[in-house]
């Protein structure tokens, strides 16, 4: 059974991240990224400081609400519901980690977090092996973490309720803020914060018939409540650990309205769409395959300086997509042969 405003939530999301990653090198240097323009644009760096409270939380919300959805219809076991997320989550990240961003860093030199420039390839294995070099495959990291948490206290849920479920994730996501900043190892200490918007998936899973109801009566005010808390939070500069993972609370539940109200009304004409369909489709793997390509694409464009940054920006995200489609094609036909052998053995 499909969930037309998860999946339209998951996709737009997916989306979001390659199209961040296109104006990151155009913003105001920070610590995660290596790679900037000489000179940063202020409206691609407001943009970026605004959408990412709200593009990774949501994408946190739908994986913590597909998670309570397979963990109530899907009678597995604890070690089979770990055994798959491991399949879906860290086998990626090592296979990626492996035979794709180190000998692709390594090739042309790219400069990463906890891989500087310069770095051998043997170097750069034992940085990613230790999971310190991870780019933007942390994500997968942090996905495992919060599911394997979710998945060991899932059975107390019901008894604590939203509201306890909700307190725990709060206590446990400042016990990792305050005290795990040394667990630089596989992105755990960047666990904290995605802890809050999982369980906040998992919370709308389970009250999804009364929260249903409720946002079709209540739509307008609901909608106008939450723009504007976003918009407070995202007015601040700077924020302590708990508002910013309150803040995007407030950006995953606007986000989540907003895919609700589009889905019942375009969802099935965006399906009905060749380029739309195929990207859903196969969006976990444009994301896993976009980066370095949008690295690579950013160095060779930042030579044109005639042009004005946003269209760099735009040429390098169109380019970065239609890359990543030949890649993603070439990988589902590789693996078509790779399944068809057996049978042609036969």
């Amino acid at each position: 059974m499909r969930v037309d405003e998860i999946n339209l939530l998951r996709t737009c999301c997916l989306l979001g991240v390659i199209f961040l990653h296109a104006l990151f090198p155009f913003t105001v240097p920070g610590p995660f990224w290596k790679m900037f323009a000489e000179q940063p644009d202020l409206i691609a760096d407001r943009i970026v400081s605004s959408l990412g409270p709200i593009i990774i939380p949501s994408f946190m919300l739908a994986s913590g609400y597909l998670l309570a959805r397979g963990l109530e219809l899907k009678k597995r076991s604890f070690a089979e519901h770990l055994a798959n997320r491991a399949k879906r989550l860290l086998v990626p990240w090592l296979a990626m980690t492996l035979f794709w961003m180190a000998p692709l860093y390594t090739l042309f030199d790219l400069p990463a977090y906890n891989r500087p420039a310069g770095l051998s390839l043997l170097l750069t294995y034992e940085a990613g092996l230790k999971g310190l070099f991870t780019d933007h495959l942390w994500f997968l990291l942090v996905l495992f973490w919060a599911s394997l948490f979710w998945l060991a206290v899932f059975p107390w849920l019901k008894r604590i309720g939203t509201p306890g479920g909700l307190a725990l994730a709060f206590a446990v996501s400042w016990l990792i803020s305050r005290y795990g900043r040394g667990l630089t190892w596989y992105a755990l200490w960047e666990t904290a914060g995605p802890l809050i918007h999982v369980f906040l998936g998992i919370a709308l899973w389970t009250c999804r018939a009364r929260l249903d109801v409720f946002l079709k009566r209540r739509a307008v005010p609901v909608f106008t409540v939450t723009l504007l808390l976003y918009a407070w939070f995202a007015s601040r500069a700077e924020l302590p650990p708990i508002l910013y993972w309150t803040a995007g609370c407030a950006g995953a539940l606007l986000a989540y309205q907003v895919s609700l109200y589009c889905s019942r009304r375009w969802y099935q004409g965006l399906r009905g769409n060749v380029g739309y369909r195929y990207f859903e489709d196969h969006a976990f793997r444009f994301y896993l395959f976009h980066i370095p390509g949008g690295l690579l694409i950013f160095r060779a464009l930042d030579a044109l300086t005639s042009l004005s940054p946003w269209p760099l920006m735009l040429l390098s995200f169109t380019l970065n997509l239609a890359a990543t489609a030949l890649i993603v094609r070439l990988v589902n036909a590789l693996e078509a042969f790779a399944r068809n052998l057996p049978a042609k053995a036969g």
